[in-house]
């Protein structure tokens, strides 16, 4: 039995659904709810700027890096449930998926795929891709699929997806 599964989020109704089927198949396992910022999310408008003296401060960046994680945040909220944990991480999505599964001890990770062409994930890389290939515990890989009335009920608040 499953004890502690890991959601990436994106906000993509791939990953709604991923969470609805987590939250149908795993109803007794902890759930961790995982969002992976790209370090571009968190920079300054010019990171060339702060080394020409020009352009925002360390103390700015560090406040736009956090007021971009508070909204991350309360994003995250809406879709978890009272029992869930929420966390964020800024970084390459599918080591920080990774890296997170595993220091916090899950047995597995669930995670939606939008389903890009060969030419898009070979141009961009694919984070399910990688993860399948390269994860140390089972990935549940879920599209954007209709679900049944009973998985619906346990998907974010209408709205709340992208």
């Amino acid at each position: 039995m499953l004890q502690r599964v890991i959601i990436a989020i994106d906000f993509s109704p791939a990953s709604a659904s991923a969470l609805a089927i987590a939250r149908q198949h795993c109803p007794g396992a902890k759930k961790r709810l995982l969002y992976v910022m790209k370090p571009s999310d968190v920079a300054g408008p010019s990171s060339a700027g702060a080394f020409s003296g020009a352009g925002s401060s360390p103390l700015n960046a560090k406040d736009m890096r956090n007021a971009a994680e508070e909204k991350v945040r309360a994003q995250m909220q809406e879709w978890a449930e009272a029992d869930d944990d929420v966390a964020i991480a800024v970084g390459s999505a599918p080591e920080e998926i990774s890296r997170h599964a595993e220091e916090w001890g899950a047995d597995m990770i669930v995670m939606g795929t939008r389903g890009r062409s060969q030419i898009s994930n070979m141009l961009s890389g694919s984070a399910t891709e990688w993860l399948v290939r390269n994860a140390r515990l089972p990935v549940l890989v879920v599209h954007d699929v209709p679900l049944s009335d009973s998985m619906k009920e346990k998907l974010p608040p209408e709205g709340a997806v992208d």
